[in-house]
């Protein structure tokens, strides 16, 4: 038996699986394939390291792929070990202008922490490894102090001491490499014990913040072999759902090789030492008939892995990638198989060296050892059925027949990825078999109904038998929509939009191109279908597929095209076509056909192999129709605005269209900014920043630190581009300093705007100004432009808000809610520009000068503007009582104009030059500050002027009294205890204390508050407190007498005539019993009033005139109250 392996052995190295912390060997490397894959993922995290503050990266896919022999190349490029990095560089042949090479192989360093993944908890196993490599692998003698405390195992303590970590190697100029791998073991426990994935998404943010800060340059690389969300699928759709989310933080990029790279990795595997001629043949066959030519270098590395047969090699690519229910194989699990029919037992057991391991041995492999885990996974009923045919090919007792349907089986259930079809030169090549037995049994086969030929795959599958002859009600069908362009034409899929890579790359600004396709009937026709057309506000334009009809000659067709691409359109229109549309035109009609057979055709629903068939006609001929849609969009000739373009790829055409009609578009670089649409997150940031913009421009940084979301967006777009410099001891925005001339044209623009416009501008008009070309800003960008420009120049501009009544104010305080509406009510705002000179300035002076001294506490005014000069009066006046905002009772009738002007003001420059002088009747300087101070004192001394007034009043009554010569608070709070909470008043003093008291008593008269009074408020609680005072006064009286005369009945009367009352009181012991005289006399008196004649009032004069001859009323004190 050992001479059979005398040419053929399995390389030890990969009979086992390559760890990440293993020692990095020559043998490794001499053993290692850098395939494409490999070489595009680095290339893809270099890329995303240079343009992006991306830190976390996953690498997802099968296993046995090499994600894990990749990481440990990457380690051998970046070791301190000069042969095996040497070794390593010479693999991977990256020249020194390579992505990588700038990232990995210039003057850093790198430190690396290796974590193997466990089913525990994931922060206790990197809080180990941290500690652990620090100790042994540091990358000098003496280890820093911060880095010798023990990494607590919490979230909170890995992330510690990871920060520390970068922040000492950033010192030594290293950065940070931290590879998980078997990373989904953690994500798997996470998920059966219920935790979260706090420290990954820590670990994400912190990487990419030290990053952007310029502490360090940490970069994390997770190995899976499924998605995130994947391990938490048994948790539920929300949780599924967060956890896709956190892998949102990281890059993730897929990890599946192809079939030219599985065959390379199989070459290495199998240590073959003699090529076979007849096998190179073989391969080289295969390879023509699947790609239609020869590729002669992939070819030659599927004969290398004899005896492997080609077809078995290149299915081992999709095989491996399929999961068997639990059961996860990867391509060397099989190589190293002793299981029955696997390779190892193969070739412990073939009978020569000339045995080749064909395709049925495979089936035989699977069925033997995986068929259960098959019966549970997703091809269940494909591979079920597979063996039911398969059974009725064994009963014609043919090994032939039963190898040809187990190859045929193989190939349409494993080949579609790989464009593999079961095809009669297919069929011919997979078995050493004559071309007269191979069409003999392929015939008898479909006469069995075993096997069926397909024809618009031009292939054979396995057959399950039906009675509706699929093709006949097609080509019916067909024949009814084939004129019908409306129809096919739906068909067509929605291509994804075009991204002009090269135009984002050099601006920063992505722009995406729709794609459509039409068929030119005529051109205003097609016009107006292209006017019609879906092109959402979020694109920039449009690819515009145009296909000839019937009817039109090629000359024809031309003729219109070059008309229709002479007409322009509101965006970007690119106008193309091919010569081969015909292609994806019939397969349009097909599955239009085959959509209405499905709807008309009822005897297809109960036959379910004719509706398996019909279902998976549709699917082949959708894909074939993407692909040639695809295909005749890359192929075609496109012309914009009458040029013919000369690029071929569709992005760089999009870019090329981009940079003509976008060509004053700023250059700036920031992905969560510069987009229509921004996250919440970004949101907040950069409305923090239009704060910070509006309030701290004089401070460095904006006054920020730490790692705000917005000092992020302040790095990327202004301190990168020089627009907040220092001037003197302080900063400022200005675009002098500035090397980015995009910006420059911007802000020219802006002012050209506000400058020739005599009104004030809208916001949301400056926006739609700018969106459109040539500048095509997105609306993430626009408000930190124009909140930057407008601060810029703020000593020559206004801002102006609109409430929801339409009222139009003065912007004083640029708070959240100015910052906010920047972005979500940009109409509410509006941008005055104001010029001043001459005579206007020496009134600029003189107003600057009295604010100063009258509102500021002689603080300066910076940079004086009519914004800025009149913004503490106008402050003022509306922090002034609600009262003097609404009271029209001023000696002076201009405090009122002046009042109503300073409320309702909407442009500082008119109010300053205009309005004042007109109030005060002067456009003297001088004379209007002296008159401005009389009219504006008045204003602001009107309540307090309201509230000594009242209090005047309130004294006057209570010294009406001819028993009070004195009255204080003091007194008054002394009378309300003893009378107690029985009268209002009193009951209200009560509560009062001395400094408000006045004003308490007013809302309380008026029944409002301070802040809604009005002037018909004050008339009204002027005579209520008249009132509740001679009532307050009364209760006070009697409790007085009461207290004085404690065991005598009283009668105290008032009466009031004016403002002055006559009072007497008159203490008397009435007797308890009857008195019969005085019920006599009584009625008599009230007999005589009754028989006057006399009216209420005259009754009430009688009764008064004799009160005052009984109780001998006088004016004069009787008992001294105050």
């Amino acid at each position: 038996m050992t001479d059979l392996f005398s040419t053929v052995n399995i390389n030890s190295s990969f009979q086992r699986s390559t760890r990440i912390d293993n020692k990095i060997s020559k043998e490794f490397l001499d053993n290692f394939v850098f395939h494409d894959t490999s070489k595009k993922v680095l290339n893809q995290i270099s890329s995303s390291l240079i343009n992006s503050n991306q830190s976390g990266f996953t690498l997802t896919g099968p296993y046995g792929t090499g994600k894990s022999s990749l990481a440990l190349f990457l380690k051998a490029l970046i070791s301190k070990e000069a042969p095996i990095k040497k070794q390593a560089e010479k693999i991977a042949n990256f020249n020194n202008k390579h992505l990588f090479s700038k990232v990995f192989l210039n003057k850093r360093k790198w430190f690396t922490l290796n974590v193997i993944g466990s089913k525990t908890d994931a922060a206790e196993s990197i809080a180990e490894q941290i500690d652990e490599t620090i100790e042994h692998q540091w990358i000098s003698k003496g280890i820093p102090s911060s880095l010798k405390t023990k990494t607590k195992k919490t979230v909170a303590g890995v992330i510690k001491s990871l920060n520390v970590l970068i922040k000492e190697l950033e010192k030594k100029n290293y950065g940070l490499i931290l590879i998980v791998d078997e990373m989904g073991k953690f994500l798997d426990y996470s998920s059966k014990v219920g935790s979260d994935l706090n420290l990954f998404q820590e670990i994400a943010e912190n990487f990419s913040n030290a990053r952007l800060n310029k502490e360090g340059e940490p970069i994390f690389v997770g190995i899976l072999h499924q998605p995130f969300e994947e391990y938490a699928s048994n948790l539920g759709r929300s949780v599924a759902e967060d956890w896709q989310k956190i892998q949102g933080r990281f890059q993730d990029i897929p990890f599946s090789i192809n079939s030219e790279e599985t065959a390379n990795l199989i070459e290495k595997a199998i240590k073959q030492k003699k090529l076979d001629s007849n096998f190179s043949k073989l391969a080289n066959n295969i390879i023509k008939t699947i790609n239609g030519k020869v590729n002669k270098s992939y070819a030659n590395t599927l004969a290398k892995c004899n005896p492997i047969h080609p077809l078995v090699t290149l299915l081992l690519n999709p095989i491996s990638r399929q999961r068997f229910g639990q059961n996860e194989r990867s391509i060397f699990s099989f190589l190293n198989s002793g299981e029955p029919n696997g390779f190892l037992h193969f070739l412990q057991n073939r009978n020569n060296k000339s045995e080749i391991y064909t395709l049925d041995k495979l089936f035989d492999y699977l069925q033997v050892n995986l068929e259960p885990s098959i019966l549970v996974s997703n091809i269940a009923q494909a591979w079920s059925e597979a063996s039911v045919s398969i059974r009725r090919a064994e009963s014609l007792d043919d090994q032939d027949v039963i190898k040809i349907a187990k190859c045929i089986s193989l190939v349409d259930l494993f080949g579609k990825n790989i464009s593999l079809f079961p095809s009669k030169e297919i069929l011919s090549n997979s078995l050493d078999i004559s071309q007269n037995k191979l069409n003999k049994i392929l015939k008898d086969l479909e006469a069995k109904k075993i096997i069926v030929f397909r024809k618009f795959k031009n292939a054979y599958a396995l057959f399950s038998g039906s009675d509706i002859d699929l093709d006949e009600v097609t080509e019916l069908n067909k024949s009814k929509i084939k004129d019908d362009y409306d129809i096919i034409l739906s068909e067509l899929p929605q291509l994804q939009p075009i991204v002009a890579k090269k135009h984002f790359h050099r601006t920063g600004t992505q722009r995406i191109f729709q794609r459509f396709c039409l068929v030119l009937t005529n051109v205003k026709k097609t016009v107006e279908e292209i006017v019609k057309l879906d092109i959402s506000n979020a694109s920039a334009g449009a690819f515009i597929f145009l296909c000839r009809t019937k009817e039109d000659s090629q000359k024809d067709f031309d003729q219109k095209l070059i008309e229709l691409s002479q007409i322009k359109f509101p965006k970007p229109v690119i106008i193309g076509t091919s010569r081969n549309f015909n292609e994806f035109f019939s397969y349009a009609l097909e599955i239009a056909a085959l959509k209405r057979v499905k709807q008309t055709v009822s005897a297809i629903e109960g036959d379910s192999i004719a509706k398996k068939e019909l279902k998976g006609r549709l699917t082949a001929y959708q894909n074939m129709l993407f692909n040639s849609l695809y295909l005749n969009f890359e192929s075609a000739d496109w012309t914009f605005n009458k040029e013919k373009i000369k690029e071929r790829n569709l992005s760089s055409i999009a870019s090329h269209v981009s940079d003509r009609v976008f060509n004053s578009t700023p250059i700036i670089h920031n992905e969560l900014i510069v987009r229509d649409r921004i996250s919440s997150m970004s949101m907040s940031g950069a409305v923090n920043l239009l704060k910070l913009i509006f309030n701290n421009s004089h401070q460095k940084n904006l006054n920020m630190s730490g790692h705000p979301s917005e000092f992020g967006i302040y790095l990327s777009i202004i301190k990168s581009n020089n627009l907040h410099v220092k001037n003197g001891d302080d900063y400022e925005f200005s675009l002098k300093k500035t090397k980015n001339n995009s910006i420059k044209i911007i802000y020219d623009e802006f002012l050209k705007l506000i400058k020739d416009s005599k009104e004030a501008v809208s916001v949301s008009e400056i926006y739609a100004h700018f969106v459109k070309q040539p500048y095509g800003i997105k609306l993430g960008l626009l408000p930190i432009l124009v909140g930057l420009f407008f601060k810029a120049n703020e000593s020559s501009c206004a801002l102006y808000t609109k409430d929801e009544q339409g009222k139009q104010s003065l912007v004083t305080e640029f708070d959240q809610k100015i910052a906010e509406r920047l972005y979500h009510l940009p109409e509410t705002l509006k941008i005055m520009y104001v010029k001043i000179s001459g005579e206007k300035q020496v009134i600029l002076d003189e107003f600057k000068t009295y604010v100063e001294k009258n509102f500021l506490n002689n603080n300066i005014i910076e940079n004086p503007t009519p914004l800025n000069v009149l913004k503490p009066i106008v402050v003022k006046a509306y922090k002034l009582p609600n009262y003097a905002q609404k009271t029209r009772n001023f000696k002076d009738q201009r405090v009122l104009l002046l009042r109503d002007e300073l409320l309702s003001t909407h442009n500082p420059h008119e109010l300053l030059y205009v309005k004042l002088p007109q109030i005060c009747g002067t456009e003297d300087p001088k004379k209007l500050i002296k008159e401005f101070d009389k009219i504006y004192s008045e204003l602001n001394e009107v309540y307090d002027q309201l509230i000594e007034e009242f209090k005047n009043k309130i004294i006057n009554v209570f010294k009406s009294d001819p028993n009070v010569s004195d009255i204080d608070f003091e007194t008054i709070k002394l009378w309300s205890k003893k009378i107690g909470s029985r009268d209002p008043f009193s009951a209200k003093i009560n509560s009062l204390e001395e400094s408000k008291w006045i004003e308490q008593v007013i809302s309380f008269a008026a029944a409002k508050p301070a802040n809604e009074w009005n002037d018909k408020d004050f008339q009204d609680a002027g005579l209520a407190i008249e009132e509740m005072v001679r009532h307050f006064i009364m209760s006070y009286r009697l409790y007085t007498l009461r207290e004085n005369h404690s065991e005598t009945k009283i009668i105290d009367i008032a009466i009031f005539d004016g403002k002055n009352p006559e009072r007497s009181s008159k203490f008397y012991n009435f007797k308890n019993t009857k008195n019969q005289s005085v019920d006599k006399v009584s009625q008599e008196v009230l007999g005589l009033l009754e028989g006057q004649n006399l009216s209420e009032s005259e009754k009430g004069e009688v009764v008064l005139k004799v009160l005052r001859k009984i109780m001998k009323f006088s004016n004069e004190k009787d008992e001294k109250l105050a």
